[in-house]
């Protein structure tokens, strides 16, 4: 039980932070100076459980993790591209969606997949694949594609992408070369306090990076909704697309393959782009966030109420133990 209300009470603090970054757009100016010192934390952090796992059980190029990778990386963001073509939607609101779309996985997919009783391991090895994979399907689909006002800077690019990505990966590396020596008594202690440093550093990237969507909230009400939409819509109509693709792989690796294809790692995706992102991708950015910060929430509660139902039913008449043998 104890295991559940840590992670219930670590759904309510991300919806409370979201719903405060809101409230009070004041505070994204007062943690703005941290979002990236925070994000890079973060990362870290969220690697740290995974120190005695073997490197197999973390990065895998098997023929299902690839297929799901690519899928998400290039084939998806494609067919979302020649859509938005058909449809002639705005060429600035097709980048946005880009945005998104090219993003890897979410680094709590592997969390959200246990909880719905998926495939944890194979969304743990398509969130890794994908976050290295990322910078590359951004450069090919905004750069050399759109050619959208997104142009990506490569210095910049390789920089960032150096920063956040190949240095927590180092220090990861590093730490889990000695991790096994390190008794398990300290492991856990260490393991422990990393979960909730990465809800911290979570909680303090949101709000640093939330300030031009609390602003196009109070001036702009009708666009705030407007990218809300296309954000949620686009989340759920890639899991969806996801699911029926790959249902031929069974109903568990379709499920898993939708939810590391739906919930997609933006804020991480705008960090690398930054340098050339305009007022109007940091804003939808910021609204991004909203789903991913309400979602482990909303499922936790889900589950919970599922498993209070589950508890309240009676056992079948099979189930009760017989009196005539006794």
């Amino acid at each position: 039980m104890r295991k559940f209300d840590d992670r219930l009470i670590a759904g309510w603090l991300l919806a409370l932070t979201i719903g405060a970054g809101y409230l009070v757009p004041s505070l994204s100016k007062v943690f703005a100076p941290f979002a990236l010192p925070a994000l890079f934390i973060m990362i870290v952090a969220s690697l740290i459980p995974m120190a005695r796992m073997k490197i197999a059980e973390i990065f895998s190029l098997e023929g299902d993790i690839l297929r799901i990778v690519f899928w998400q990386l290039f084939v998806l963001p494609t067919i979302i591209l020649a859509a938005t073509h058909l449809l002639k939607f705005d060429p600035s609101l097709v980048t946005l969606m880009a945005v998104t779309a090219c993003a890897g996985s979410l680094f709590a997919s592997p969390a959200l997949a246990d909880l719905l009783g998926l495939n944890q391991r194979k969304a743990l090895q398509c969130m890794v694949l994908s976050t290295f994979i990322m910078p590359f399907s951004y450069f090919l689909f905004l750069t050399l594609i759109l050619h959208s006002e997104v142009e990506i800077v490569v210095a910049d690019f390789v920089g960032r992408t150096g920063m956040f990505l190949m240095l927590p990966a180092a220090i990861f590396l590093f730490y889990s070369a000695y991790a096994e020596d390190i008794p398990d008594r300290i492991v856990r202690k260490i393991e422990g306090s990393a979960r909730w440093v990465t809800i911290g550093a979570l909680m303090i990237f949101g709000l640093g990076i939330m300030g031009p969507a609390a602003e196009m909230l109070a001036a702009e009400p009708a666009r705030f909704l407007k990218f809300l939409a296309i954000v949620t819509a686009l989340g759920a109509g890639m899991a969806f697309l996801t699911t029926i693709v790959m249902y031929r792989q069974g109903i568990n690796n379709a499920l898993t393959a939708s939810i590391v294809s739906g919930f997609r790692n933006v804020g991480l995706g705008f960090v690398l782009i930054e340098g050339s992102a305009n007022s109007d991708t940091a804003a939808y950015v910021g609204i991004s966030q909203l789903p991913i910060f309400i979602a482990p929430l909303v499922m936790r509660l889900f589950i919970a109420d599922e498993q209070a139902q589950d508890s309240a039913r009676p056992l079948p008449s099979s189930a009760t133990p017989s009196l005539a043998g006794a």
